[in-house]
C-alpha cells in the first residue's frame, strides 16, 4: 500500500502527538539538523586539512580526529541517518534506494570508528641475522616513568607538538607513588647529543673544553677533549685538535711506502697497481705518443696535480726524485704486451699495444687535515699551551687561560678556552640544535623532577628512544620518552633483501625482501615474498583478508650503505570490510534513486 504525501504528514503528526520516541525521531532526522551537521562536516574538513599540512598529521588528529568532540559529532550523524530512514516507515519501493545509502554510510561509519579505535599503522625495522621482530612502532608519542616507591614502570600518551611545553606554559604530570612530579617545560624537535666536560675527583686526568669560531658563521664549534681517553678531535677536513701532556713530542713520521705500477696505454685509468702501504701513492701516468709514428712518451702526474711529460727513452731504467723525496723508476717498456706463460712480454716491436712498469718508493701524504692545534697543560692551573699550524704558515705558540681568546694559526679563525677541569670525564648529554644547523635531529623534551615543596631537581634534555634518571630532594625516577610499541601476535624475520638496479645505472629497479612469518601457539611458519607495489599480508588465507583481520607489511624504506637492512609499514584495519561494504551500498542506493526510480505517479 502506498501513501500519499498528504496521508504521511497526517501520519507523521499522530505519531508525534501520541508518542515522545516518535517525537524524537522527527527532531532527529529533521532536514535542517542533516545541512547543519553536513556544513559542519566540511568546515571540520577544513580545519583539520589546515592543521595538517601547517603543523602535522598528529596535530590534526589530536585536535579534530580523535576528539571527544569529533566522536559526538559521528554519533549525531549516525542518530540523524537513522532517525531520517526511520521517519519514512512503512517503507515503501520507491525508498529502497534511500534507506540503502543511509544504511551504507552508516556500516560506513562503524567501519571507521573500529578501524580508528583497533586499527594502527606503524613501521618495523629487519635486520638479516637478528631475532625476529615482534613489534611495531607507531607514531605515538609516549612518556614511560618509573615509580619511585616499587620501580613499576607507567607509560602516559605524551605528545609535545600537540601542546608544545614552554618555560611559561609547563606540563606537570603525578609521579606515581611518590609526592613529586615531573615537570616538563620545554620541547624541541631537533635535537643531538653532544660531550660535555663533567668533574670528576676519581678521574685523575685533566679537561678543556674549546670554542673555535671560524669564517662558515658566528656559531661557534664547541669541542670538549680530556687527557689520555678523548685526546683528539677532528673537524672534518678543517682541522684538528689534539691535547697532550707535553708539546714537546716529536712529530709524527709519515708513513713509508713502495709501489709499481703496470701502465696499460689503451686503459690509462686502471693501472694494474699494488702499494706495501695498502692505499695508492696518488700518482698516475699515462703512456703513449702525440702524433702517429711519433716517439714514446710518458706523463707523469703527482697528486697535487703537478706533472710533466718525458720521452721513454730518456728516462726509461733512470730514478727520478720528486720534490717530496718520492723515487720514480720507469723499469720496464713492452711495445705490444703479451702474456707468455703468465709472466709479460712483447710480441713484437711494433707499438701496438705499449704498456710500462713504473716503480714508486717514498712517503704518503699525510692524511690528517691541514691544519693542526696542540694543546697541553700549563705551568699554572687553568692554562693551557698551545702551538698551531695550517701547514704553510709558521706555527703560532702561546699560553692562553679560561675564557681568553688566541688564535690557534688559521686564518680567519679564533679559538676560546671555555673550560678547564684539573680531573675530569667526558659526559654524554642531550642539546638542541641550532635553527642555522642543518643537521637532522630526534625530538627532545626537557623535564625535571619538583617536589611537593616546589623544589626542583637538575632539568636534562630526553630525546625520544632514550631515558634519563631525574632527581630531587632525595626522590629518583627514570624518565623516558619515545613512541609507543605495539606488540605483534607473531613474529617476522628477513631472510634476504635484495636491490635491482636499473640496467646501466645505479638506480633501483625494485625492492625485494624474502621474509617468514612465524607465530609459536600454532606451530606456524610462512615465508613470504615483499616487491615494490606487492605487499604481503599475514595471517594467510581469504577470509582474514576480506575481514581486515590480516597485518599488511609493505616495503617502506632502506639503507643504501646496508643493504641486509630494511623497513616495512605494518597496516591494520580490522574495520576494513565494513568500509567497503559500506561503499558499495552507497553506491548501490545512490544508483537505484536515480536510475531505479518507478515513474512517477500523478496519485503520489
Amino acid at each position: 500500500m502506498m501513501l500519499s504525501k498528504e496521508e504521511r504528514k497526517k501520519l507523521a503528526e499522530k505519531r508525534s502527538s501520541q508518542s515522545l520516541v516518535w517525537r524524537a525521531v522527527y527532531a532527529f532526522g529533521s532536514l535542517d539538523l542533516a545541512i547543519l551537521l553536513l556544513l559542519s562536516l566540511a568546515g571540520v574538513c577544513a580545519v583539520a586539512t589546515f592543521l595538517e599540512s601547517g603543523f602535522s598529521a598528529r596535530v590534526a588528529r589530536a585536535y579534530v580526529y580523535s576528539a571527544p568532540w569529533f566522536n559526538i559529532w559521528l554519533l549525531l550523524l549516525s542518530l540523524n541517518l537513522t532517525c531520517s530512514a526511520a521517519t519514512r516507515w512503512p517503507w515503501e519501493k520507491k525508498h529502497a534506494g534511500f534507506v540503502i545509502t543511509h544504511a551504507g554510510i552508516l556500516v560506513l561509519l562503524a567501519g571507521a570508528l573500529i578501524g580508528r579505535s583497533k586499527g594502527f599503522e606503524g613501521s618495523v625495522d629487519l635486520l638479516k641475522g637478528a631475532p625476529p621482530s615482534a613489534e611495531v612502532l607507531l607514531d605515538r608519542p609516549r612518556l614511560t616513568v618509573e615509580s619511585p616507591a616499587t620501580g613499576q614502570l607507567f607509560s602516559t600518551p605524551f605528545d609535545p607538538e600537540v601542546r608544545p611545553p614552554q618555560p611559561n606554559h609547563p606540563r606537570l604530570l603525578p609521579l606515581p607513588g611518590s609526592e613529586a612530579r615531573l615537570f616538563v617545560d620545554g620541547f624541541t624537535r631537533r635535537s643531538h647529543e653532544k660531550s660535555v666536560l663533567a668533574p670528576d675527583p676519581g678521574a685523575g686526568q685533566p679537561g678543556l673544553t674549546l670554542e673555535l669560531t671560524g669564517p662558515f658563521g658566528p656559531e661557534p664549534i664547541s669541542t670538549s677533549l680530556t687527557l689520555g681517553t678523548f685526546p683528539r678531535s677532528d673537524l672534518g677536513n678543517v682541522a684538528v685538535v689534539e691535547f697532550r701532556p707535553s708539546l714537546l713530542q716529536p712529530q709524527e713520521t709519515r708513513p713509508t711506502f713502495r709501489e709499481t705500477q703496470m701502465i696499460l696505454a689503451r686503459d690509462p685509468g686502471h693501472p694494474i697497481l699494488h702499494n706495501t702501504a695498502g692505499i695508492s701513492s696518488g700518482y698516475q701516468f699515462f703512456v703513449g705518443s702525440r702524433e702517429p709514428g711519433g716517439p714514446m712518451e710518458l706523463e707523469i702526474l703527482r697528486p697535487d696535480g703537478s706533472g710533466e711529460v718525458y720521452r721513454l727513452t730518456e728516462i726509461l731504467e733512470r730514478t727520478l726524485v720528486d720534490a717530496e723525496g718520492t723515487q720514480v723508476l720507469a723499469a720496464r717498456y713492452w711495445p705490444n704486451l703479451v702474456l707468455r706463460e703468465g709472466q709479460p712480454a712483447s710480441a713484437d716491436d711494433r707499438p701496438d699495444n705499449p704498456a710500462v712498469l713504473v716503480m714508486l718508493e717514498g712517503s704518503l701524504a699525510d692524511p690528517a687535515a691541514p691544519a693542526k692545534l696542540l694543546l697541553a697543560p700549563g705551568p699554572v692551573p687553568g692554562t693551557v699551551l698551545f702551538r698551531g699550524h695550517s701547514g704553510t704558515d709558521k706555527p703560532v705558540t702561546g699560553q692562553a687561560k679560561v675564557g681568553e681568546v688566541f688564535s690557534p694559526g688559521w686564518q680567519g679563525w679564533s679559538a676560546r678556552l671555555a673550560a678547564w677541569e684539573s680531573s675530569a670525564r667526558l659526559e654524554t648529554v642531550t642539546a638542541p640544535l641550532p635553527a642555522s644547523d642543518p643537521r637532522p635531529g630526534r625530538p627532545a623534551i626537557h623535564a625535571r623532577l619538583r617536589t611537593a615543596e616546589g623544589q626542583d631537581g637538575p632539568a636534562r634534555w630526553i630525546a625520544s628512544g632514550t631515558s634519563a634518571i631525574l632527581q630531587a630532594e632525595g626522590t629518583a625516577s627514570r624518565v623516558g620518552f619515545g613512541l609507543e610499541l605495539r606488540p605483534l601476535p607473531f613474529t617476522l624475520r628477513l631472510d634476504s633483501f635484495e636491490v635491482p638496479r636499473d640496467p646501466g645505472t645505479e638506480e633501483p629497479a625494485n625492492f625485494i625482501a624474502a621474509v617468514t612469518f612465524a607465530e609459536e601457539k600454532k606451530n606456524l611458519e610462512v615465508p613470504a615474498q615483499l616487491q615494490m607495489n606487492q605487499p604481503a599480508t599475514f595471517p594467510p588465507g581469504l577470509w582474514p583478508q576480506i575481514t581486515g583481520l590480516s597485518y599488511k607489511f609493505s616495503q617502506a624504506g632502506w639503507d643504501p650503505q646496508n643493504l641486509n637492512r630494511t623497513t616495512l609499514q605494518v597496516l591494520y584495519d580490522p574495520g576494513w570490510m565494513l568500509k567497503w561494504a559500506g561503499s558499495l551500498l552507497i553506491v548501490a542506493g545512490i544508483f537505484s534513486m536515480f536510475y531505479l526510480r518507478p515513474p512517477r505517479s500523478s496519485a503520489t
